[in-house]
């Protein structure tokens, strides 16, 4: 396609990453999405694009989370047609691992309060709560990839997380004690069940950082709970997601981690060309 009629292919995670990049591109951008079939599919196409022919072209652009790469030392790939959400390699630093995490801290957030009839001063503290919440399970998601690392464990420890069981949407905190105590009920490790909250809490006290061990989507699901208890019925983390990715302002998006590097002189800047309205 790109031979033949100068189409790029921009390979994503999912559709949500198509709707947030598609929404700046000016009507007759010849680029095209495709992956949309979760992150190791955007790290193949990657590999594969550097063996011959595609090698010889530049028309593939990459989109992927960070997700707890940095945290369990998993290496990024650092290429100018690659981009995370949201690492900046020019500072070498984490500035969020996902997009809906990166949205919550812009403001979008307010936006979206706002359109809940939530005052936008309230958004700095549901942040500090989202952050120490999302502490509990981002910290046993990566102390998992790590547990299972450490032991060639074929498949999860943790087994998945109901967050719902465990949160009280009143005041966006979790009970640990009995969210660790039941974990050995699912595990499919029950004898790795200790090692994996051992290993999550030293995550814990390592990286102090906030955000560092927050994963979006649970944030959504916490933050819709929440506003669910506050009358929001109906609410759901993918309602929220989709308001918060409308909310979301060039402007803003220009300065990120992501907006930055897609301004490269051989990048996707049609994107980050463009004016607001």
């Amino acid at each position: 396609m790109f031979r033949s009629k100068q189409i790029r292919t921009a390979i994503v995670e999912g559709v949500c990453d198509k709707r947030f990049l598609s929404q700046w591109l000016p009507t007759g951008t010849a680029i095209r999405f495709d992956g949309l079939d979760g992150k190791p599919l955007v790290n193949l196409a990657y590999t594969n694009s550097k063996m011959k022919p595609y090698s010889d072209y530049e028309f593939l652009y990459f989109f992927a989370d960070v997700d707890f790469d940095a945290i369990v030392k998993q290496p990024l790939v650092n290429h100018p047609s690659f981009i995370y959400n949201a690492f900046c390699f020019e500072e070498n630093r984490l500035h969020y691992n996902d997009l809906e995490t990166y949205l919550i801290n812009t403001s979008a957030f307010e936006k979206v309060l706002v359109n809940l009839d939530i005052d936008a001063n309230e958004a700095d503290g549901l942040r500090e709560r989202l952050e120490r919440a999302s502490r509990v399970t981002g910290s046993l998601r990566a102390a998992d990839i790590l547990v299972q690392r450490t032991n060639n464990l074929r498949s999860s420890v943790l087994n998945g997380l109901e967050i719902r069981a465990f949160f009280n949407s009143r005041d966006i905190t979790f009970n640990e004690t009995d969210l660790f105590n039941a974990l050995p009920r699912w595990s499919n490790y029950r004898e790795y069940t200790d090692d994996l909250i051992e290993m999550a809490k030293r995550l814990d006290r390592e990286s102090p950082t906030g955000w560092t061990l927050s994963r979006g989507h649970d944030l959504t699901e916490m933050l819709a709970l929440h506003l669910e208890h506050r009358g929001q019925r109906g609410m759901t983390a993918e309602k929220l997601e989709l308001m918060l990715r409308l909310a979301c302002e060039l402007s803003a998006f220009q300065v990120s981690p992501m907006g930055r590097r897609l301004t490269k002189p051989w990048g996707m800047a049609v994107i980050c060309s463009t004016t607001e309205g």
